[in-house]
């Protein structure tokens, strides 16, 4: 499909003819099926349009306005003339003037072919790993609410693997409802609805992960040579940092109030034309200074676009400036999308949302729309019982039958030409507002395609591929403010292909050389660099930037050492604390054998920390660089605490700040090796130290690390920033033992004593079992089996027992995993096992060795409800082809032996496969006859 594709649009008939052809026989049923979960086209009346497909734009002459379609229907001529006088009459439109051709470099096709192909290559990766999924969302309620919108939040029971922006879609009770993702933090997702959507609590989110990109790709291709509306010149600006400073001008007080110097500076270089470069490190008051710089380009009469990679950022930014110049609201500042922060809906002081303004703008448009949808159905109705009697009609039933198609031909031509007349609305906000705000995505979709700016601000610019900033700066003149920080998170990409490093997972910082040149302390001309900041407190501030702000030290304003400290733990022993569980030998997973890290162990010594009766805290965050690990600590918090108190991944918390932040690195060494490279790639500008930059530079009073120090710190040999890191923490912080954690827990504790004996009595009335057993002789494990049976004779659909437990080399279990097989224990082989652990009900167990070895080293054992249920969705494999908990497991069909589950492939990376040790090795085939023998469910070693 993807070569019948590749020339472009293709008609679903000459598809199937062309599929017929290469062999294969399909229906339509099946090619939309396929085109839909695999990403490949999109389905347009007849023709299929392949994702990423566009025709470039004809080179025209500027001004020459696009023809509009000539309606051919009379009904159509009736609805459009109809249309264009209640737009009219409102002062709307329907006729826009074609925006001029932008200057077009002679470098810029093979600028724009580049960074269309990485989209491409990228779109390939992100269908190749899954296009659409399926995730269940639960504790659905409302937000907010407007005329066109309702905000809604979910938790999440899976991993999202969603941008904000996207586009999904909500099936709840079989019903889809089109939705937009507004916001995503942790497991916590909030989306947007239509207004008459039902308020489901349980549904299903189903997620396409491609169209933006499809989006990016094909407005790259209509512009390779240019087109309307855009200004390649500016846009292949970004790619230099040779412009030259202009003179600076001195600005009226009004425009600097409340600035400090750098941030003064910074709002002088940014009014000059050109490329302008905002470095803002963590907390030294970014924001601020856009809200400065936007208010002064509308004192100067200039239209802004105002952009950020999510709606928290784009919020953010304009409730700053709304402090700075009110005047701006109803109407002279738009918000495309929705927003993440409720407060921004229908505001008293005036409306920013473009819903709400072009609601108000066309709201005859929009009334006689709702009528005609009302007229619409009625005809329906009237028509169906005469449709169903076609054969049977009288001369004047006949008459009436063609009167009621006539009215409803026009009601839905005049319907299509009012949905069509509402988008023109929305358009003519965008162009008579002073400031429109958008995440940067928006930028190439409809309602903001074509308008041009005088001046675009690219908001968090670090956190935004190279290719889609392209996009967002050829909407302006050439007169560009890019805002960020290159030393914090870079974007996401999946694809490892050399052109989409170059223009994925590089920012305009770096693809433009921003980053190397502040290296080699040669910083260009345009770049303003801001260095006191007013979140973190001095020894943390110190930290932060010793370790990743070398060039450009931070400095921290002088009130802070008088702020007053709101949040309180006897843990937190001064401003830096590392929780070092390097003796606790702490072994790291992988969530169901395959994917994202886990450390239960760490995460127990978490729920001591957040349980701690000490503890007062009017703010805190959990955070951790694996979304594994970050949904395990998200199901420690409390619900009476989740708006003061959040979880989440490094990822998702850049942007926040907390007065506490707990890092989790996860990481120790054991069981999951090697170390990922966010730990062994320190550099300053590496992954690595970005992610410990960001994770650290979000606490206000105090940081506390959990980290294994011995592999983290004390076993490295370069002398990188995350070195750097570590030392100066270990000059100025107080170093404490994991069992600190756990001194005035009511959840966790250490173990002491017989752990058989102690489990059993977690096994009496229990439910449902899970064990995770690594290779030892389970000396602990025959004396639960009476225990163990009585749980699994349950009357129930899913096997309540699993014991997963690792076989010897040669493929045998111990003798006391097949006592427990023979007495009717569902026990499962697996290799390797890299956890130590057992649920029980809501009760968890890890050890450092096996469980129920001679020697199971630290034991603790956890009890929270819903720390345990998410230590089960982190362990549990899936079921399927290959099945998984609460399933029993497949026989090999030569010797009857139970399967073993493998997880490690070749080089160690994690796959799965299952296999009979015996059959599937040399050894065991030419020992097969010998073994047939044994038969008669006995797998131990003879």
């Amino acid at each position: 499909m993807q070569q019948a594709l590749s020339q472009g649009p293709m008609s679903q008939e000459v598809l199937l003819a062309t599929l017929r052809q290469a062999g294969l026989r399909t229906d339509s049923s099946d090619l939309f099926l396929a085109c839909a979960t695999h990403g490949l086209a999109d389905l347009k009346g007849d023709s299929w349009i392949p994702r990423g497909w566009a025709a470039p734009v004809a080179e025209t002459t500027p001004g020459s306005a696009q023809p509009r379609r000539s309606p051919d229907a009379p009904a159509d001529r009736r609805a459009a003339t109809q249309v264009r006088r209640l737009a009219s009459s409102i002062g709307i439109s329907m006729d826009e003037p074609a925006p001029p051709i932008g200057p077009v470099p002679a470098q810029w096709p093979q600028i724009a072919g580049q960074a269309a192909r990485a989209l491409n290559e990228e779109l390939r990766a992100v269908t190749d790993k899954r296009t659409l999924q399926d995730v269940p969302v639960s504790g659905g309620f409302v937000v907010a609410e407007t005329a066109s919108r309702k905000l809604m939040r979910f938790e999440a029971e899976g991993d999202l693997g969603v941008s904000e922006g996207a586009q999904a879609t909500l099936v709840a009770d079989g019903t889809p409802v089109d939705v937009e993702v507004v916001s995503v933090f942790g497991n916590v997702v909030t989306l947007s609805l239509p207004p008459e959507a039902t308020v489901p609590t349980k549904a299903a989110l189903r997620c396409d992960l491609t169209w933006l990109l499809s989006s990016q790709s094909k407005r790259l291709r209509e512009l390779v040579h240019g087109g309307p509306g855009f200004n390649a010149e500016a846009a292949a600006a970004l790619l230099t940092t040779t412009g030259r400073a202009s003179a600076l001008e001195d600005l009226p007080p009004e425009a600097v109030d409340g600035l400090n110097h750098g941030q003064r500076y910074a709002v002088q270089l940014a009014l000059t034309p050109g490329v302008t470069w905002l470095w803002g490190p963590p907390g030294t008051g970014k924001t601020t200074t856009i809200a400065a710089l936007v208010a002064e380009l509308c004192r100067r009469g200039l239209r802004v676009l105002l952009t950020a990679p999510t709606n928290a950022a784009i919020d953010v930014a304009i409730k700053s400036t709304l402090r700075r110049l009110p005047g701006l609201a109803s109407g002279a500042l738009v918000r495309l999308g929705q927003p993440s922060d409720a407060s921004l809906i229908a505001r008293p002081e005036g409306h920013v949302l473009i819903d709400e303004i072009a609601a108000k703008r066309g709201e005859l448009l929009a009334k006689t729309r709702v009528r005609q949808g009302e007229r619409i159905r009625t005809l329906r109705d009237r028509l169906r019982p005469l449709e169903k009697r076609h054969a049977s009609l009288t001369a004047d039933e006949q008459v009436i039958r063609l009167k009621l198609e006539r009215d409803l031909a026009d009601a839905t031509a005049l319907v299509r030409e009012l949905d069509s007349s509402l988008h023109f609305v929305r358009r003519q906000v965008c162009r008579e507002a002073q400031v429109v705000a958008a995440t940067s995505h928006q930028v190439v979709l409809k309602t903001l395609k074509e308008l041009t700016f005088d001046v675009v601000i690219l908001d968090e610019a670090s956190m935004t591929t190279t290719a889609l900033a392209l996009l967002v700066a050829g909407a302006g003149t050439g007169h560009t403010i890019v805002t960020g920080d290159f030393r914090q998170l870079p974007p996401v990409v999946i694809a490892d292909t050399p052109a989409a490093q170059d223009w994925l997972r590089r920012s305009p910082f770096e693809t433009a050389g921003v980053n190397d040149a502040v290296s080699r302390s040669n910083p260009p001309q345009r770049l303003a660099a801001l260095t006191q900041q007013y979140r973190m407190r001095r020894d943390i501030n110190h930290v932060v930037s010793e370790a990743f702000y070398p060039e450009s030290p931070l400095l921290t304003a002088p009130h802070i050492a008088t702020r007053p400290r709101s949040s309180r733990a006897a843990w937190a022993r001064g401003e830096l604390v590392l929780l070092d569980t390097s003796t606790l030998h702490a072994p790291t997973a992988r969530k169901q054998g395959m994917s994202s890290r886990y450390n239960l162990m760490h995460a127990q010594l978490a729920a001591g920390l957040l349980t701690d009766p000490t503890v007062e805290l009017s703010s805190l965050g959990v955070i951790s660089p694996f979304a594994a690990q970050a949904r395990l600590l998200e199901s420690l918090l409390p619900e009476a605490k989740l708006e003061e108190w959040a979880a989440s991944t490094v990822h998702r918390f850049q942007g926040s700040e907390r007065d506490v932040i707990v890092y989790d690195t996860v990481d120790s060494g054991i069981g999951v090796r090697p170390l990922h490279r966010w730990f062994t790639e320190g550099d300053n500008g590496g992954d690595g130290a970005r992610l410990l930059n960001v994770a650290a530079s979000r606490a206000r009073d105090h940081l506390l690390v959990v980290a294994a120090l011995n592999q983290l710190h004390q076993s490295r040999t370069t002398r990188d920033a995350v070195r750097q890191f570590f030392t100066k923490m270990l000059e100025r912080g107080h170093i404490v033992g994991w069992e600190s954690a756990l001194h005035h827990s009511p959840v966790t504790h250490q173990v002491s004593g017989s752990v058989a004996e102690l489990l059993t009595k977690d096994l009496v009335g229990a439910r449902s079992v899970e064990m995770w057993l690594p290779r030892a002789p389970l000396v602990g494990l025959r004396s639960l089996i009476p225990s163990l049976k009585l749980i699994a004779e349950q009357d129930v659909e899913t096997e309540p027992v699993t014991i997963w437990c690792e076989p010897d080399p040669d493929g045998y279990l111990s003798p006391e995993a097949m006592e427990a097989k023979r007495a009717g224990i569902n026990m499962r082989p697996c290799l390797p096992i890299l956890e130590s652990s057992a649920v029980i009900d809501d009760v968890v167990w890890t050890s450092t060795g096996s469980l129920l070895g001679p020697d199971p080293g630290v034991v603790l054992r956890t009890s929270h409800a819903a720390f345990a249920d998410a230590v089960r969705r982190a362990q549990r494999r899936r079921p399927g082809a290959a099945p998984g908990s609460g399933q029993l497991g497949d026989e090999c069909g030569r010797c009857s032996r139970s399967l073993i589950r493998f997880e490690v492939g070749r080089r160690g990376l994690p796959t799965v496969g299952w296999g009979c040790v015996l059959c599937d090795s040399s050894k065991g085939r030419q020992s097969r006859d010998r073994a047939a023998g044994e038969r008669q469910g006995s797998w131990g070693r003879p």
